[in-house]
């Protein structure tokens, strides 16, 4: 079948791998069975209408990419309550995700608030068809630190919450040798949303996707503090602060309404064969920003590239009319490159697309998602900074300084986690979800309204 063609379905039967790599200090989703834990933690509810179809602080759902929640409303799920913050054991994250239900699918909700510390554990949940519904812990939310979260897995939602990585996840500790994203979607995975996620410390990428992904949508998510020289890279590679790579022949991945700060490069990075919608993302403080192709076995490599804000920052290098392309290609890259430009914003002397027959400027997007329209592509420069992140109306104060710092343009491209006063240390809290039966979607977009619009002027 032709890439064209196969662009067009909306599902696709995926070749799981074999075998399922089990690293330390990961949380990986992947398509397995689970392991059991029976208490009284786990509530089944029935779901008329599929979840998370809009986003109350942003004109961008996290449908409107080219996944889609659908799985939540195809039968009874399982909600199954966080009672603590371990990294395993009864009532953890780890248990949430693995236990066995007699379910559809399952919701994650949080009934506690606070700092999970992976510690370089090996935590691999294995699970289809998951929720992680971060915006039900009370302040300060969920923040996961010293680990990867690894989704490996077809139909999953991540929305609400923040990971930390750092540098002292290294080695067989890190899930991918001697350097680590923060939160990566593995090679094949199919109908994924990142929604609302804080994504930083990463000391590879600090949201990622893997090669021959499907149906991918990272949205209204901050991206921040990549680590640019972390001590354990190559002295070739001093600075190896990313944003976001998207692997090779992932098809149908979009990138809608995100801030992007302080990454050195790859804001985001398409790989070659991909086929990718960047629209309405906040890009400050960069070297590099989007690298196109290299390397594909199914090209051409497809970008539509819409509604974007370019803003210099202080460790964006100037050298007037030589300034490296926003939109750029390598000089061996043998495939073809088409490319759709519109609407972009270049604040300071940017150049906006390389000059090099290597890349097509086409005249209409070559993909484009069905629920995408042309107003929340749109979205003004102030609107991005306000939704974007794991909670908009109660940041934590590593996040609300980002969104300052992008606004101000201040701060800079940090080592490590150290040059922001190391790991954080927030209070642990508590509170009891009353979660119910019926109408449960809508109990669920009160929390998410609560930790998106309501209290706004309050951050923190």
């Amino acid at each position: 079948m032709s890439r064209d063609s196969d662009r067009h379905r909306r599902h696709r039967t995926v070749h799981r791998r074999d075998v399922l790599k089990a690293a330390g200090g990961t949380l990986a989703l992947a398509a397995a069975g689970g392991v059991a834990s029976a208490d009284d933690t786990t509530t089944e509810v029935s779901v008329a209408d599929p979840l998370a179809t809009a986003s109350p602080s942003s004109k961008i759902a996290p449908t409107d990419g080219f996944a889609d929640t659908d799985w939540t409303a195809e039968g009874p799920l399982a909600v199954v309550r966080v009672t603590n913050l371990d990294a395993e054991g009864p009532g953890s994250l780890r248990d949430a995700m693995t236990r066995d239900v007699d379910a559809a699918g399952r919701v994650v909700v949080f009934e506690v608030g606070g700092v999970i510390d992976l510690d370089g554990q090996g935590l691999d949940p294995e699970t289809d068809n998951v929720f992680v519904a971060g915006q039900t812990a009370p302040d300060p939310g969920v923040t996961v630190v010293r680990g990867t979260v690894e989704v490996d897995a077809t139909n999953v939602v991540v929305q609400h919450v923040r990971v930390r990585t750092g540098t002292e996840v290294t080695g067989d500790n890190s899930g991918e040798g001697e350097a680590a994203d923060s939160i990566t979607v593995q090679d094949e995975s199919e109908n994924v949303i990142l929604d609302h996620v804080t994504a930083s410390w990463g000391t590879d990428e600090n949201m990622s996707a893997g090669d021959t992904c499907s149906r991918l949508t990272f949205s209204n998510s901050l991206v921040a503090h990549a680590l640019a020289a972390p001590g354990f890279h190559p002295d070739d590679d001093p600075e190896h602060s990313n944003g976001t790579l998207i692997g090779h022949d992932t098809d149908e991945m979009a990138i809608l309404g995100n801030l992007y700060a302080h990454n050195v490069d790859r804001n985001p990075r398409l790989k070659g064969g991909t086929s990718t919608v960047v629209a309405n993302n906040v890009v400050y403080d960069f070297d590099n920003t989007t690298g196109l192709g290299d390397d594909a076995e199914q090209p051409p490599t497809e970008a539509s590239i819409v509604g974007n804000t370019y803003r210099p920052g202080p460790d964006t290098p100037f050298t007037g009319s030589d300034t490296d392309p926003v939109v750029f290609t390598y000089e061996d890259d043998p495939d073809p490159i088409h490319v759709y430009l519109d609407d972009n914003v270049l604040q300071g002397d940017l150049q906006l697309l390389q000059d090099t027959p290597k890349i097509t400027r086409v005249d209409a997007p070559p993909l484009w998602p069905d629920g995408l329209g042309p107003d929340a592509a749109h979205q003004p420069f102030g609107r991005v900074l306000n939704a974007a992140g794991a909670r908009p109306v109660a940041r934590t104060e590593l996040d609300a300084q980002v969104v300052h710092e992008t606004r101000s343009r201040s701060g800079g491209v940090i080592d490590n986690e150290g040059d922001l006063g190391g790991y954080p240390d927030l209070p642990s809290t508590e509170r009891a979800l009353d979660v119910p039966k019926e109408e449960f979607g809508a109990w669920l977009d009160r929390h998410t309204r609560a930790v998106e619009v309501h209290g706004r002027g309050r951050e923190r």
